[in-house]
């Protein structure tokens, strides 16, 4: 029998040992957690004092219809081959607007996730951007940041210009090139970022600029967005910082390629459009934390920027959801995509079957790695 406060010897508990690990890091993780919210709740208004210049009452103004857009990918490995699918779908207030599902299989292709990431952030901007032209007045959200979906195109259009080198791409690349083309044909990413009624929410935040430059000591703990949860007072929000800082590099490296054409003017047209985007914490009440918003230049002025504030506030609709309700459906359609591939998936191996041999559709369609039960 262990003894108080004494560590239990693992090996020697042999198949108890994971929950027994587990245990042991409850009391360690409350303790690093105990660290942290003393010095929120005792530094507290020092911490706003420090920040105390960038803390205004939030200014009112008419609530707009709100329209979300949102957008998921998911694979299903088989032995041979992977299914892939990804999706995006816009909700205004609770209806269902739009959507659009690509569905395809493909063979086995390296840093898969990294590709279908990128693919879904153009078929979000596409489909904002097909939302935007059919209305001529409301707000829309973005779910996500600017700056990570940003990073996520990027990161698709280098590996596009890689696998274009030679003249000889994969032929998968076929299924996703009008997709692409399309995107900067009908200048998509232009059109959301100028035309001023786009609000990104990232619902995940992670950034610290604030922490770093305001309160080091809590630097590598809390985020930016935990750090204004605290300080903000219900109704409040922090003036506007500009999205990108002078020590982050946009890193559009992947529109130097040739393989997707001279863009040269719209890439400049990008750069100018992220450079005229700002941050903002917006704390509407005392039950809920702070949210960041990213806005154009054209909605931070107090007129424009009360309008915006009394929209997200009125779409927080239902108190355990701490997002605007049509981000929230919008996320939660989305998140059906996995189910409906692995079904997919699935009715693509019974349905051959009838076909060809069990044999052979398991060794090509088949699990890639042992079930689990």
């Amino acid at each position: 029998m262990e003894h108080a406060g004494q560590q239990p010897d693992l090996q020697r508990i042999g198949a108890a040992a994971l929950p027994a690990a587990v245990l042991q890091a409850i009391g360690a993780c409350a303790e690093a957690c105990r660290g942290t919210l003393r010095v929120l709740e005792d530094e507290r208004e020092r911490l706003r004092a420090t920040l105390d210049r960038r803390i205004k009452a939030a200014p009112d103004g008419p609530a707009r219809r709100l329209c979300a857009v949102d957008g998921a990918h998911a694979s299903v490995p088989a032995a041979g081959a992977t299914f892939v699918a990804i999706a995006a779908a816009a909700v205004e207030d609770a209806t269902l607007t739009d959507q659009d599902v690509r569905v395809c299989l493909l063979p086995p292709v390296e840093e898969l996730d990294a590709i279908l990431g990128g693919l879904r952030a153009v078929l979000e901007v596409r489909l904002l951007a097909r939302r935007i032209r059919a209305t001529s007045s409301g707000l829309f959200v973005l779910d996500g940041s600017f700056y990570s979906l940003l990073l996520e195109i990027n990161r698709l259009l280098v590996r596009y210009a890689q696998d274009h080198r030679g003249g000889r791409p994969p032929a998968w690349w076929d299924t996703f090139r009008p997709l692409i083309e399309a995107f900067f044909q009908d200048e998509d990413w232009r059109l959301v970022l100028e035309c001023r009624r786009v609000v990104a929410h990232p619902k995940a935040a992670t950034a610290s600029d604030d922490v770093l430059e305001l309160a080091p000591r809590l630097s590598g703990t809390v985020t930016d967005r935990t750090l204004w949860t605290s300080v903000l007072n219900p109704g409040e929000y922090a003036l506007p910082a500009p999205l990108i800082r002078k020590d982050r590099p946009h890193l559009l490296t992947g529109y130097r390629s040739p393989a997707i054409g001279d863009f040269r003017d719209r890439r400049a047209a990008i750069e100018r459009g992220y450079g005229q985007l700002y941050v903002l914490y917006y704390r509407p009440d005392g039950l809920g934390p702070a949210y960041r918003l990213e806005l154009p230049a054209a909605l931070i002025a107090r007129e424009p920027l009360g309008a915006v504030l009394a929209t997200f506030r009125g779409a927080l609709r239902v108190s355990s959801i701490q997002e605007p309700l049509p981000q929230f459906l919008a996320d939660a359609i989305c998140r059906q995509l996995g189910h409906a591939l692995a079904a997919t998936a699935e009715g693509a191996r019974t349905w051959l079957q009838q076909e060809f041999d069990l044999a052979l559709v398991q060794r090509y369609l088949g699990p890639y790695r042992t079930p689990r039960g």
